[in-house]
C-alpha cells in the first residue's frame, strides 16, 4: 500500500453558504435553473445531473408556485474538486491519495467548539405561532413515489436533557401541514436517543431545524459523531476557525447563526400525535416503507432574506465520498479501543474493509468485532479484513486477497443480532413489523493466516531496490 502523501491542509472558513457559493461560482461550477417544479422535476434533475462526474451543484429559482428568490440547492457534495475545497486539500493531492491523506489530517483532529453571537443573519425575518406557515419554503417531491415533499439535508439540533449535550444530526423531514412536519431519526442515532428521554418524562422535545447552512456544519451533522461529541465542535475544526451561534427564539437552542432558515419546534410524543412518515427513496437506492412517526409541532421560522434551502437526496451512483468520512470514523472507534495495526478503513455500499497488521492470533477478528460494534455495523452485511500490504480503497487489490488467502470453508463467519433501520431493502417484513431492526453481517477473513504466515508464498513483485534503478537507467522509456 502506497505511503501516504504529505500536504498541508489549508482550512476555508466560509462565513456562510452564499460565500461558499461565490466560490463554487468562480470555479465555474454553479449552474443557476429557473422555472423547474418541486414536484419532481428538481428531483429528476438532481439526480440526473448528479450522476455526472464533473456534476454542477445546481441552485434552483422562480421554482413553480413560489416567488423569485426562495432558491433551492442540490449537488453541493458529489464532486471530489469541491469536498477537496471544503476539507481544505490542496489541490496537488490526487483523488487516489485523498483518502489516504485525509487520513492523516484527521489524526490531528482538536474539538474548536463555537461561539455564541447576538448578531445572526437568520434572524432577518421571524414569524411566530399563527404568522408559521412552511408551505413558504420548496419542500420537493425527489422521487416518483416519495411519500410527499421533503426537506433531506438538514442540521438537525437537540439537547440531551440529563446531560446537556448537543447534538447535530442530519436527518429528513416530512410536510404535514402549515406548521407540522414529521421526521427520519433511525433507531439508535442520538436524536433519536433524545427525543425518547424527553418523552419518557411525559415532554416534547425541543428541535431547531436548519435548512441551509455552511457546508462544514452538513458534513459535520452527517458524520456520526460518539455520544457526547458535539458535531459542532468538529465542524469548527473543519473549517479552521468556531461555528458562529445564535440562541433560538422558541427552543433557546445553539442555531448557525449564518444558517439560511431555522425551523424551532418541538417533537412530541408518539401518544400526543403521530402522522405517516414515507415511502422514500434510501440511500441504499430502494423505497423505504411508510410508517408513524411523531409530529413535530413548529412555533417559530427565522429565514435570511432572499433563503437558500439545502437538497441532498438519495440516488444511485451520486453519492461521492472523496475523504472516506465514515471508515476514518471505523478506525477512531477501533483505535479508542486500543485495537494496533489498523492500516485503512473502507465503509460504503454496506461493506467494511479493514487493512490490517497483525501482531498476535486473533487480532484480525478483533478488529472486525471491534469495528460491528460501532459505526461499522451500522447497515453492514460484510466485514472484509485484509492484509496491510492490501489498500482496502481499491476494490481490485481487495478481491485479489479474497481470491488467494481466504479458505471459505474456515474464514467466514456468520454474526446476527447486528444493529440496523427500518430503511434495510433485506429486513425481513414480519421483524420490521415488530420493531426488529437488526440483521447478519458476514466477516470474511482475506488475511494470511497469523500462525502460519511467514510461511504463506511469497507475492510476485518489482522490489522497490530494484524499481528504483530501473527508473533510473530507462528513464525515457518508463516516460519519467
Amino acid at each position: 500500500m502506497a505511503t501516504p502523501v504529505a500536504a498541508e491542509r489549508r482550512p476555508r472558513p466560509f462565513n456562510d453558504l452564499r460565500e461558499y457559493l461565490s466560490v463554487v461560482r468562480e470555479m465555474g461550477h454553479l449552474k443557476l435553473v429557473e422555472g423547474a417544479d418541486g414536484e419532481l422535476e428538481i428531483g429528476a434533475l438532481t439526480g440526473m445531473i448528479g450522476a455526472r462526474r464533473d456534476c454542477p451543484v445546481l441552485l434552483f429559482d422562480a421554482i413553480k408556485g413560489y416567488p423569485r428568490g426562495v432558491r433551492l440547492l442540490t449537488n453541493m457534495l458529489n464532486n471530489a474538486e469541491r469536498q477537496k475545497v471544503i476539507h481544505g486539500c490542496p489541490p496537488e493531492v490526487g483523488e487516489a491519495e485523498a483518502a489516504r491523506w485525509w487520513n492523516t489530517e484527521v489524526k490531528k483532529f482538536r474539538p474548536l467548539p463555537p461561539v455564541f453571537v447576538n448578531d445572526a443573519p437568520v434572524k432577518q425575518n421571524v414569524k411566530e405561532g399563527k404568522d408559521v406557515n412552511l408551505k413558504m419554503f420548496p419542500w420537493a417531491r425527489w422521487h416518483e413515489k416519495d411519500g410527499g415533499g421533503y426537506m433531506c439535508a438538514t442540521s438537525t439540533v437537540t439537547r440531551d436533557p440529563a446531560s446537556g449535550y448537543i447534538n447535530v444530526g442530519s436527518y429528513r423531514f416530512k410536510f404535514i401541514d402549515e406548521t407540522t412536519c414529521v421526521g427520519h431519526m433511525a433507531s439508535g442515532h442520538h436524536g433519536d436517543i433524545i427525543s425518547k428521554q424527553y418523552w419518557k418524562q411525559g415532554k416534547a422535545c425541543p428541535v431547531a431545524i436548519s435548512l441551509g447552512q455552511e457546508p462544514s456544519i452538513l458534513i459535520a451533522a452527517g458524520d456520526n459523531a460518539a455520544w457526547g461529541h458535539c458535531e459542532y465542535d468538529y465542524a469548527g475544526w473543519l473549517r479552521g476557525a468556531p461555528v458562529e451561534v445564535t440562541k433560538g427564539v422558541y427552543t433557546d437552542l445553539p442555531i448557525p447563526a449564518t444558517a439560511e432558515a431555522v425551523l424551532e419546534g418541538e417533537i412530541v410524543p408518539p401518544k400526543a400525535g403521530v402522522a405517516i412518515e414515507g415511502p422514500f427513496g434510501e440511500m441504499g437506492g430502494y423505497y423505504g416503507d411508510a410508517s408513524p412517526s411523531s409530529l413535530i409541532k413548529i412555533h417559530a421560522v427565522l429565514y435570511r432574506d432572499d433563503p437558500i434551502i439545502m437538497g441532498s437526496p438519495p440516488f444511485p451512483n451520486t453519492a461521492r465520498n472523496l475523504f472516506g468520512a465514515r471508515g476514518l470514523r471505523v478506525r477512531s472507534e477501533l483505535e479508542a479501543l486500543g485495537i494496533p495495526g489498523i492500516k485503512g478503513v473502507r465503509y460504503g455500499g454496506g461493506i467494511v474493509v479493514l487493512s490490517v497488521e497483525q501482531s498476535f492470533p486473533g487480532h484480525a477478528m478483533r478488529a472486525a468485532l471491534g469495528a460491528l460494534g460501532g459505526t461499522g455495523g451500522y447497515h453492514t452485511r460484510f466485514v472484509i479484513l485484509v492484509d496491510e500490504d492490501v489498500n482496502p480503497h481499491d476494490l481490485n487489490e481487495v478481491f485479489e486477497a479474497m481470491g488467494s488467502r481466504c479458505d471459505p470453508g474456515t474464514s467466514l463467519d456468520i454474526n446476527r443480532r447486528i444493529w440496523s433501520s427500518r430503511v434495510d431493502p433485506r429486513l425481513e417484513p414480519e421483524k420490521a413489523k415488530k420493531g426488529d431492526y437488526t440483521a447478519s453481517c458476514a466477516i470474511i477473513d482475506a488475511t494470511r493466516p497469523y500462525h502460519w504466515k511467514e510461511h504463506f508464498p511469497e507475492k510476485v513483485g518489482i522490489s522497490p531496490e530494484l524499481r528504483r534503478a530501473m527508473e533510473e537507467k530507462w528513464k525515457e522509456l518508463l516516460g519519467g
